[in-house]
């Protein structure tokens, strides 16, 4: 992805350098992103950057019966913290700090029993590997 947008950086670059276009010109780099054939879904807790043509590491697609005709990510089985498609953006910090705060609250927790604090624990390695991704710690 990072040399899809390099290439077409250096694209809007010359474009802006001979004229044709001008620096912020919004119609010019989405046609260039266009032709890279990139796919971004926006979403509430990451960005979603699977290639339908080639979708290696895509976790929501891994074991899953895919409906027939269907393109794209299967949304329900989003797993951001583990997916390699998967961005999490400063937008999205604030939900994964807020569900962090709650898992941790809810562990701390004393009638719980043993298996409902292991399934917490992963949650919360879960959401540590998710703000990591953000740059957050």
């Amino acid at each position: 992805m990072r040399s899809a947008f390099a290439a077409v950086r250096e694209k809007a670059e010359a474009l802006r350098a001979s004229g044709k276009a001008q620096r912020g010109d919004i119609r010019v780099e989405h046609g260039l992103l266009k032709r890279t054939h990139l796919s971004i879904r926006f979403g509430k807790l990451n960005h979603c950057t699977l290639n339908e043509n080639n979708p290696v590491g895509a976790k929501c697609l891994e074991d899953a019966i895919v409906p027939p005709g269907h393109r794209g990510p299967l949304i329900d089985r989003c797993q951001p913290a583990r997916c390699s498609n998967s961005i999490i953006a400063p937008e999205h910090l604030p939900i994964w700090q807020a569900e962090h705060a709650s898992l941790t609250k809810l562990r701390s927790l004393p009638a719980l029993p043993a298996n409902r604090k292991a399934l917490i624990d992963q949650q919360i390695r879960d959401v540590e590997i998710a703000l990591t991704k953000a740059g957050e710690t």
